[in-house]
């Protein structure tokens, strides 16, 4: 199937791309546990639109393994958001007991919506991380930080591309949904950047 004949292959493409790129691009100056997290994040969200790419493709096999990529992205990637946004504002340094503590978490969220077939749960949980990294981004901006900014941008973004069905556009909303996240993942790419950086 040709990849721009079909709209939401091109956008899944675009948004496993831009996880993968902004990474790699923004995320080399940071410690290996905040790597890791941020890791967690960004590729659970392009490996679930990789997945989901191929589905559209017409590999109907991968159909589980989408539910699997789309529970891990909603649930162990939403923790690891949290307290690497949390690290990259206040300029902590998570240590390997709370990197392991977030992993235990997230990873327990995630296998109770896989073993105990309770898919809600994931929609519970994310935009519930939203609402503690919004928190964490306001309490950045009380120390004046750019990255707390750039970390609201993301997190609205993100809780935008939620309700890409209501937005009145000329496009698919779940084509729209990607751009819109993939708008988020460059602003969190930015705020790693500005990590150190004062707002005025």
């Amino acid at each position: 199937m040709n990849i721009l004949t079909n709209s939401h292959i091109f956008s899944n493409l675009v948004l496993s791309i831009a996880g993968v790129l902004v990474f790699l691009k923004y995320f080399k100056a940071q410690t290996i546990q905040s790597r890791l997290l941020w890791g967690i994040f960004l590729l659970s969200i392009s490996i679930n639109a990789a997945v989901e790419l191929l589905v559209f493709a017409g590999v109907e096999k991968l159909e589980t393994v989408h539910i699997i990529t789309q529970a891990a992205e909603m649930t162990l990637g939403a923790i690891c958001m949290v307290v690497a946004s949390f690290g990259l504002i206040l300029k902590y340094v998570p240590s390997v007991m709370v990197m392991i503590s977030t992993l235990a978490l997230g990873l327990t969220l995630f296998l109770s919506i896989l073993l105990y077939k309770v898919p809600y749960l994931g929609l519970i949980i994310q935009p519930f991380c939203i609402i503690v990294t919004l928190c964490i981004s306001c309490l950045g901006l009380a120390y004046r930080q750019k990255s707390a900014l750039w970390v609201v941008f993301a997190m609205t973004l993100l809780a935008v591309s939620a309700k890409s069905q209501s937005i009145p556009l000329p496009m698919h909303p779940l084509d729209l949904n990607h751009y819109i996240i993939v708008l988020s993942i460059i602003c969190v790419g930015r705020a790693a950047q500005d990590q150190y950086k004062i707002l005025f």
